[in-house]
């Protein structure tokens, strides 16, 4: 897409990549702020805790402005469905006031208010809800929730690799005040992540790998995907892309990826423009269990672990198994 980028699972579906054709998932601009008086949290996440109490706490947003928390928020409208997904798994989905209109997990957040999407979001609804906190990973509202008088935490440039999703966790124990939950949750994911990285050692492949994120959008390697393809030695046929992008079925058809994985349902192995690409010769298209590798939440891990099992039987058991 050039520029383009399409967005997560849990935001709009179909046709709605095509509306989405805005940098969202260029993660490389980096956090500007820094770390100060922490020794609670890992260097690279822009946080400080400065009493021993936890609070107040003290984010740098993705603009370098300075977010005090002085007490945990206890009615957050979180844009973003990893961070419903974090907050739930935490146990401190009771905070959540609204989201998004496409959250779909977990099933308790079926009953959250909706406020719109990221690039129409409700100031009306928002209102009435009456949050102390609102969580963006797309800056368009800043202004309109600024001139409300509404504290707004914006952060797009945590989850650039496998190493970001237990930062982001650790950063949510941090705002919302409970360290010892969300440290739990990054170290399982982090453990699940480390047992596929030991696995993997030693192992060379010269697969290729295309992901469809829906109308051939594609992930390119400064991705959170593509963090995992360098984890499971794939080599990603969108090699010269920055951000996302739409590819052309002339270009996969070139380049003739040996493995897909079609984030939204198989609609590569029936189009006859693709017949002849070697991941639907041989059956070698994989549809992931719900959203599981779109959201860069908790459930992420096990989603690595899905994939990783599918493409390394030899190597890779499912957990339930001896």
């Amino acid at each position: 897409m050039g520029k383009y980028s399409p967005p997560r699972k849990g935001f709009f579906f179909g046709s709605f990549y095509l509306v989405l054709a805005v940098s969202l998932f260029i993660w490389g601009t980096g956090c500007t702020g820094t770390e100060k008086n922490s020794s609670e949290t890992h260097s690279e996440i822009p946080l400080s805790a400065n009493s021993p109490d936890l609070f107040p706490v003290t984010i740098f947003d993705s603009n370098g402005s300075e977010i005090v928390f002085e007490e945990p928020p206890s009615r957050i409208i979180a844009m973003d469905s990893s961070v419903v997904e974090i907050l739930y798994a935490m146990g401190e989905g009771h905070r959540l006031a609204g989201t998004h209109d496409f959250v779909s997990y977990p099933p308790e957040s079926l009953v959250i208010p909706r406020v719109g999407d990221a690039f129409n979001l409700n100031l009306e609804a928002l209102l009435e809800l009456d949050p102390d906190l609102v969580f963006l990973f797309s800056p368009g509202a800043i202004p309109d929730l600024e001139r409300l008088g509404i504290k707004t935490l914006y952060l797009n440039d945590l989850q650039q690799d496998l190493k970001g999703i237990p930062k982001s966790i650790r950063l949510w124990g941090s705002i919302v005040g409970n360290p010892e939950a969300s440290s739990r949750l990054a170290l399982e994911f982090e453990g699940k992540i480390a047992e596929i990285e030991s696995k993997m050692e030693g192992v060379t492949s010269n697969q290729s790998v295309f992901q469809d994120e829906g109308e051939l959008w594609t992930p390119g390697p400064g991705t959170l995907i593509g963090s995992v393809f360098s984890l499971l030695r794939l080599t990603n046929i969108a090699f010269d892309i920055s951000g996302y992008a739409q590819l052309s079925p002339e270009i996969i058809v070139e380049r003739n990826p040996d493995i897909i994985i079609s984030s939204y349902g198989d609609r590569i192995s029936t189009n006859p423009a693709f017949s002849e690409v070697n991941a639907v010769k041989s059956h070698r298209v994989f549809v992931p269990q719900g959203d599981i590798l779109s959201v860069p939440g908790p459930r992420y891990a096990s989603g690595v672990e899905e994939l990783a099992i599918w493409i390394y039987p030899e190597l890779f058991k499912p957990s339930e198994e001896p």
